[in-house]
């Protein structure tokens, strides 16, 4: 190898490993790696205005490419403990990302008064230990390689997430002097999760002598081996599926498909198939909101049965999801056991015409809450949500490739409704989803890792960006104008922080209170924020706000085409009213 310093062995390292890209904020604990990957012109430096912005592009990233991480770059302990609510993201979410710190110098005798000693702890990955699969300090250059790749390899093992290394800003300065680091030629990947076939077997029984099968899917479609064989099962079963909607897991408009219909197919079934559910008893039931709890959809005596990798993601740092009875849960990566069940399942050849008129039903009750949905904007003289996502569904869908990049924060609400009623997702990680971790600041720096896996293609990137989340990171934007990322942001502008108002809404009802005083501490007015002149000043073509819902179709359709032809970013700031609970 060529290295003469620390810093230019963690860059030959990473370009070893395929990272093409590392976003950053700059700072002077990795300066000497800032050097060297400026020198080497790749990874490319991405470059952002906030460590949060830094790690949501990498969880993007990695959501849209689904086999590919990338770097994110945090400075010192400052940058780390600002970059941890998006590491979180992305633990909770099973995103794989290398993240990677600088810190010290660790010799104290070499430390700068004040700065270096605020800024230097031991180890420095405590800051974020309990929200990422691993993390080390390699202490001479020989360790770098080695570290790097078991960082990466660990990344990319099921269930995937964050890895952290960090590196002494001594050790990334250190000249070689004619040392010799060995650097790998590429990682060997970890063996698969599954399951032991006698337990898949006993599954597929079950599922093929059921009357009335259900099945729910969460994180399902983070491969498409598991999207592939899910759309194979349910048809071979002929089950209804629900797509819970951390991903994209079930095609819209499929006759199983009863995303929006959740209770009433869950409240029928006999035996319920629950793939890759962080939460079972989320899925399972309805949420209390006003009396902090939960009331189940399935009836007593309803099996369940299913399989996740959730067992294996708990540290202690977070209390567990609540026990649900069920009649069997295998430990197993639904990329590699869901299609050897659905040809157990196949071999058994189910017998599905008695249920084919029940299944017919729930369809047709679907497809009516569907028409309604999507009829529900007609006559406003506001822009409403299903007005908004069916105009842009028009722009979207009229010049060839698109990907959704973010719907919102929360999976299964509103913006994930209305979504999947006028939109046609039909293939595989047409939809990213959510955070994960539900932490604010995600939305406009994942969207831009999705546009950055795709500036090389036509693909049109679109983020339905919640206003109250933009406000925690809308820096962001001036990372996609500087490096001219192509991306669509709708601004979905409620002027509120719509759960918190749902939230405060319960509280004052339950007690009597005065509703009216609802929106204090939760609207976004007074003033209002201009979504389009913030994006202009960073550089970001914007249009509105748009209030009228007669210039929307014109003004959605000139912004989506701007971004095809042209391969920049665009805004448009949409004005909804606020929510009413």
């Amino acid at each position: 190898m060529t290295a003469n310093y620390g810093s230019e062995v963690i860059v030959e390292t990473l370009q070893a490993l395929g990272i093409r890209y590392a976003a950053m904020n700059p700072g002077a604990s990795w300066r000497g790696l800032h050097s060297s990957l400026v020198e080497a012109g790749r990874p490319e430096l991405i470059m952002t205005l906030h460590e949060n912005v830094a790690v949501a592009i990498a969880h993007g990233y990695a959501k849209a490419t689904t086999t590919e991480p990338m770097a994110a770059i945090l400075h010192n302990l400052v940058g780390l403990q600002t970059g941890t609510m998006a590491m979180y993201n992305a633990w909770i979410n099973q995103a794989p990302m290398l993240v990677m710190g600088g810190s010290g110098p660790a010799d104290q005798s070499r430390r700068r008064p004040w700065i270096d000693w605020i800024h230097s702890v031991r180890p420095q990955s405590l800051a974020v230990r309990e929200v990422v699969k691993w993390d080390d300090e390699p202490v001479a250059a020989e360790g770098i390689p080695g570290s790097l790749l078991r960082a990466y390899k660990t990344a990319l093992a099921a269930p995937q997430g964050p890895t952290y290394v960090n590196f002494d800003a001594l050790l990334q300065e250190e000249a070689l002097e004619g040392r010799s680091v060995t650097i790998p030629d590429g990682p060997d990947l970890p063996s698969d999760i599954t399951a032991p076939r006698a337990d898949l077997e006993r599954m597929a029984e079950l599922l093929a002598s059921a009357e009335r099968p259900v099945i729910l899917a969460d994180h399902v479609g983070r491969s498409r081996e598991g999207f592939d064989a899910l759309r194979r099962l349910a048809e071979t079963l002929w089950a209804p599926v629900v797509d819970c909607g951390m991903r994209h897991n079930f095609p819209t408009g499929h006759p199983l498909d009863q995303a929006l219909r959740r209770g009433a197919v869950l409240a029928e079934a006999d035996v319920v198939l629950a793939l890759d559910l962080r939460d079972l008893e989320w899925g399972l039931s309805r949420t209390d909101h006003e009396g902090h709890g939960s009331e189940p959809f399935i009836a007593p005596g309803t099996k369940v049965v299913g399989m996740s990798l959730t067992d294996l993601m708990n540290t202690g740092f977070l209390n567990r999801e609540a026990l649900v009875p069920v009649e069997m849960m295998l430990t197993a990566d639904t990329r590699v056991a869901l299609p050897e069940l659905a040809d157990l399942v196949a071999a058994h050849a189910p017998d599905v015409d008695g249920r084919r008129d029940w299944v017919e039903s729930h369809r047709l009750a679907h497809v009516e809450r569907m028409a309604a949905l999507r009829a529900a904007g007609d006559g406003e003289t506001e822009v409403t949500p299903p007005r908004l996502l069916a105009d842009l569904w028009a722009a979207v869908s009229a010049g060839g490739d698109w990907l959704v990049a973010y719907a919102g924060t929360a999976p299964g609400g509103q913006t994930f409704t209305h979504l999947r009623s006028a939109f046609e997702l039909q293939d595989f990680n047409c939809n990213l989803g959510p955070s994960g971790g539900a932490g604010l600041g995600y939305g406009l720096g994942a969207a831009i890792g999705a546009a950055l896996a795709h500036r090389d293609d036509d693909t049109l990137v679109v983020s339905l960006q919640a206003d109250g989340d933009a406000m925690y990171t809308p820096q962001a934007l001036w990372t996609a104008a500087h490096h001219q990322i192509p991306l669509l942001v709708v601004v979905l502008n409620n002027r509120s922080y719509g759960q918190d108002r749902m939230h405060q809404t319960i509280v004052t009802r339950a007690r009597g209170s005065d509703l009216s005083k609802v929106p204090i501490g939760i609207d976004i007015d007074g003033p209002q924020i201009d979504f389009a002149g913030l994006a202009r000043a960073q550089g970001v073509d914007a249009f509105g706000p748009v209030e009228d819902p007669a210039e929307l179709p014109g003004v959605l359709a000139r912004a989506a085409a701007t971004v095809r032809e042209q391969r920049r970013p665009v805004l448009v700031d949409v004005v909804l009213p606020p929510p009413e609970f």
